[in-house]
C-alpha cells in the first residue's frame, strides 16, 4: 500500500555554511520555498553570498538564465530567527558535528515546529537514532545526508532512525524526487 505523501511547500535549512547554502539552493532551484537560518546576520549573508556566486557561475555557463537565477533567489529567505522554521514541512539541520549543540538545537526545533514537521540531520558521522532521542517526534525524524556539492551532486542518503515511520521515509523519498536527487 502506498501512503499518501503531503505536498512539500516549505523547507527550512538550519546552518548557512557551504553545505547548508548548497542544500537551500538545490531546493529553491526546484521551486520550493526555503528559509535559511543561522545564528548571526553575517553567517546568513555569507551563505546567501555563496548561493548568489554559485548561481552567477551557473548563469555564465548557461545552465540558468538570469530570470531563472532571480526566481531561485526569490525562493530563498535568510534569517537569524529560528521561529521562521515553525511552518516548514521539513527542517534540515546542517551545523557542525557536535552532539551537544545538535541535541540542543533539535530540542528547540521540536518545541517550535508544528507536529507534522519532519526533522532531519545532514550528519555523516553521528548516529541518527541517537539524535532522534532528543525529540518527541521520533517517528518524524531521519537523516538526509547530502553529498558535496549539494546543489550539483545527485545523491541523497536517506537514513531512518530506529523509530522513523514509514510515512516519514515516504515523505523523504518524495522530497528526494522533488529536488532531483537519487535516493540511496
Amino acid at each position: 500500500m502506498i501512503e499518501h505523501v503531503p505536498k512539500i511547500k516549505k523547507v527550512a535549512v538550519v546552518g548557512a555554511g557551504t553545505m547548508g547554502s548548497g542544500i537551500a539552493q538545490r531546493i529553491a532551484q526546484e521551486g520550493v520555498d526555503v528559509v535559511v537560518v543561522d545564528t548571526e546576520d553575517r553567517l546568513v549573508e555569507s551563505g546567501m553570498g555563496k548561493i548568489r556566486k554559485t548561481l552567477a557561475e551557473a548563469a555564465e555557463r548557461k545552465i540558468f538564465t538570469p530570470e531563472q537565477t532571480k526566481g531561485i533567489l526569490n525562493n530563498i529567505r535568510g534569517t537569524t530567527d529560528l521561529e521562521a522554521v515553525r511552518d516548514a514541512d521539513i527542517v534540515i539541520e546542517v551545523i557542525f558535528e557536535d552532539l551537544a549543540i545538535k541535541s540542543a538545537l533539535f530540542k528547540k526545533l521540536d518545541a517550535i515546529c508544528g507536529e507534522r514537521t519532519v526533522l532531519a540531520s545532514n550528519t555523516s558521522s553521528l548516529s541518527i537514532t541517537e539524535l532522534s532521542s532528543f525529540v518527541k517526534r521520533r517517528d518524524r525524524f531521519l537523516g538526509l545526508h547530502f553529498f558535496y556539492h549539494p546543489a550539483k551532486n545527485k545523491l541523497l542518503e536517506i537514513v531512518p532512525a530506529e523509530g522513523t515511520s514509514g510515512a516519514t521515509v515516504s515523505l523523504a523519498l518524495a522530497f528526494s524526487k522533488l529536488i532531483g536527487k537519487t535516493a540511496i
